[in-house]
This record gives structure tokens, C-alpha cells and sequence, in this order.
């Protein structure tokens, strides 16, 4: 009661009702009216002074008291974090206008705390960016040093491999040939022998496209021409008799200087991992355009199939030298590389996408330079 603004007001108005009541009575009635005793006037005047006391402590309740604890309660929910926390007063008197102060004041704390919370986030999302981007940077880097010091490694192995093998395969050509028709294990164990140096051939061959440095022999190509030249080749391989060609070239392209037996190897070596993905019989989709993005203009060429699709980990991993997916003996794992070293070389990008069990897109993207020229392609 004694910490309550309206137990106060009663005590003050209550004493002050009482000490006034009593000095009146004095003064004035006291005076005139000798006979009436002290204990008469408190009984008659008392209540009058007690209602007078009640009145005065409910209106000074509801005009002061009432208001300061609203306002002192929005200070509590404005304090424990409640923004949205207003008070609802009508007055129009100093109360009223402290009330819609702090109704401002509450709204504009609102306004701040969301303006905080949202550059919060931005700036959350701008760092796990910056983050991702370094990561990125990094592992690039990573693999450029890596494919860096494995390419001269694996020049050094070529050179050194390359001739015993050619010797190998030479020398069992020539016992083939001395051993008896009739000898039909001996045959099929040098036939052996053969397919097994040929393949090693294969991936000393292969080692040397991976490490070779020499200088490109660049002329202003048709990219379109090109495509359709290599699949004339391809077409008639076994390996694609049973694959459809969807041919999606774009009709306006232009001509690009590039190495074109280089870029050439780049689209065999997609088309023979897409016949060996959907097991030599499906379907392949060939796309030509123009890209543009805040890099600049370019040609992008789009590789489809309707293969199994690959796995997220082998996509991580998908340039790495001797990475496949392939059966034993099919495969090296320097194709993807091997291009991928190619497309680098002439300032473009190549990388998939694929989901498990729908297919893989590749895209090859080759900047347009100053010295090409736009024509329209037949």
C-alpha cells in the first residue's frame, strides 16, 4: 500500500480531508455552536470527509494512476523485447501525449530491430558466399597445382614407358606369327599379352595428351562444321549404331579461333563416354548457342545423354586424371582430362550436370574473342 501511488494519494487526501474537517470545526462551528462536542462533529462530519476522500482518490485513480501503470507496463514489454507492445489511451492531456510517444518510440525500435535483423541476414548469407567462393578458389587452385605436377610426372612416365612397350607389342606380333595354327593356347595367351601392352600403349598415349604443352595451332573455325565432322566419323563405329543424334545447332554462331583437331578430341572423348554410359544404345543430344553473362559472350556447345546420370561424388571428382566409373580394362580416366586441360587452354569452361538416373549434360563455354566474327552458320 505504501509503494502504490493510489495508496498515497488516499493517506495525503484522507489527512488533509481530515486536519481541514477539523480545523472548520473549530473555527467556524465550534464558535457558533459551543454545546456540540468534538465526538459529534467526527461523527457527523467523518463520513462526509471519508466519501468526500473516495471521490477524489478514484478520479485522481483513473486521470493518473490508472495511465502511469499502463505506461510503466509498456515500459516492461518494451524492455523484454515485445515491439509490437503498444498502449491504448485516448487522452488528451500531457498522459495521452507521453502515450503516443511511446507508441512512436516502440515503433520506430521495431522498425530498427527489422531493419538489424535483415542486414544481419544479408550480411550472414554475404560471408557464407565469400566463403563458398574461397573454398571454391581454393580447391581450384588445389587441383591446377595437382594436374600441374602430375602432368609433368606423368610425361616423365610416358617417355620412359613408351618405348619397351612398342617393343613388346612388336616382338609378340612376331612370335604370334611363328606359333603353330595348331597351338591354340599359345595363340590365345600372346593374344593376351598383345591386348594387355596395347592397352598400357593406350594410357602412355593418353599420359602424353594429358602433359603436352605445346603451343595450339589456332584458325577461325566453325563450331558447327566441326561437330557434324566429328560425328560423321563416329557414326560409323559400332560402338554407335544403336544411338540416336539430336542435332540442335544454333543457326547464327560465330567463328571462333581455336585449335580445331584439339577441340575435336575434346567432343570424342564426350561421345564415346556417352555411348559407354547408356551401354552403346539411347540417345544424344548435341546443342550450339550463344551465352552471355557479366564474363562476356560466348559459345556454348551442350553435350546430353540418356544415361544413368552421375553420382554427386563422382561429379566433385569428375576431371581428375584416372577417375571412372567404367569396367575394368575400358576405360583410363584421362578423357575428362584430357579435355577438360584443352577447354582450359583456350580460355573456356566445361563442367556437368546430372542427377542419379536422368541422364548427364555436359557444357563446354568458349569466349568470344575480338578477333572472331559472326556469320550465319548453314
Amino acid at each position: 500500500m505504501n509503494k502504490s501511488l493510489t495508496g498515497k494519494l488516499v493517506i495525503a487526501i484522507g489527512g488533509t480531508m481530515l486536519l481541514m474537517g477539523l480545523i472548520f470545526s473549530i473555527i467556524f462551528i465550534k464558535t457558533d455552536h459551543p454545546d456540540i462536542t468534538l465526538q459529534q462533529l467526527f461523527i457527523f462530519g467523518g463520513p462526509f470527509v471519508l466519501f468526500v476522500s473516495v471521490v477524489l482518490v478514484l478520479i485522481l485513480y483513473k486521470v493518473v494512476t490508472k495511465p502511469i501503470s499502463m505506461l510503466a507496463e509498456g515500459m516492461e514489454k518494451l524492455s523484454g523485447g515485445n515491439m509490437d507492445y503498444r498502449i491504448e489511451m485516448k487522452n488528451d492531456d500531457e498522459i495521452g501525449s507521453l502515450a503516443n510517444s511511446f507508441n512512436n518510440m516502440a515503433e520506430e525500435l521495431r522498425l530498427y530491430k527489422m531493419k538489424m535483423e535483415n542486414w544481419t541476414k544479408r550480411l550472414e548469407e554475404e560471408v557464407q558466399k565469400n566463403t563458398a567462393e574461397r573454398l571454391k578458389a581454393h580447391d581450384s587452385l588445389l587441383n591446377a597445382e595437382k594436374l600441374a605436377s602430375l602432368g609433368r610426372m606423368s610425361a616423365g612416365v610416358a617417355h620412359e614407358l613408351n618405348s619397351p612397350l612398342t617393343g613388346i607389342v612388336t616382338f609378340a606380333h612376331l612370335m604370334l606369327r611363328r606359333i603353330p595354327p595348331e597351338n591354340k593356347q599359345d595363340i590365345e595367351d600372346m593374344n593376351i599379352i598383345i591386348d594387355q601392352a596395347e592397352r598400357c600403349s593406350k594410357i602412355v598415349r593418353g599420359l602424353l595428351g594429358f602433359s603436352r604443352k605445346t603451343a595450339s595451332e589456332k584458325v577461325a573455325v566453325n563450331v558447327n562444321m566441326l561437330i557434324e565432322n566429328t560425328l560423321l566419323i563416329m557414326r560409323n563405329q559400332a560402338k554407335f549404331h544403336n544411338i540416336v543424334f539430336d542435332m540442335q545447332l544454333g543457326d547464327s554462331l560465330p567463328l571462333l579461333h581455336v585449335d580445331p583437331s584439339q577441340l575435336q578430341q575434346v567432343f570424342v572423348n564426350l561421345l564415346i563416354n556417352a555411348a559407354d554410359a547408356m551401354e552403346e544404345k539411347g540417345k544424344v543430344t548435341i546443342k550450339s548457342r550463344v551465352y552471355e553473362s557479366s564474363a562476356g559472350k560466348f559459345v556454348e556447345l551442350e553435350f546430353s545423354d540418356t544415361g544413368p546420370g552421375i553420382s554427386e561424388e563422382v561429379q566433385k571428382r569428375l576431371f581428375e586424371p584416372f577417375l571412372t566409373t567404367k569396367p575394368v580394362g575400358k576405360g583410363t580416366g584421362l578423357g575428362l582430362a584430357v579435355s577438360y586441360g584443352i577447354i582450359k587452354k583456350h580460355g573456356g569452361q566445361i563442367f556437368a550436370e546430372s542427377k542419379q538416373g536422368q541422364g548427364a549434360d555436359f557444357f563446354i563455354r568458349l569466349p568470344l574473342g575480338e578477333g572472331d566474327d559472326w556469320v550465319n552458320v548453314p
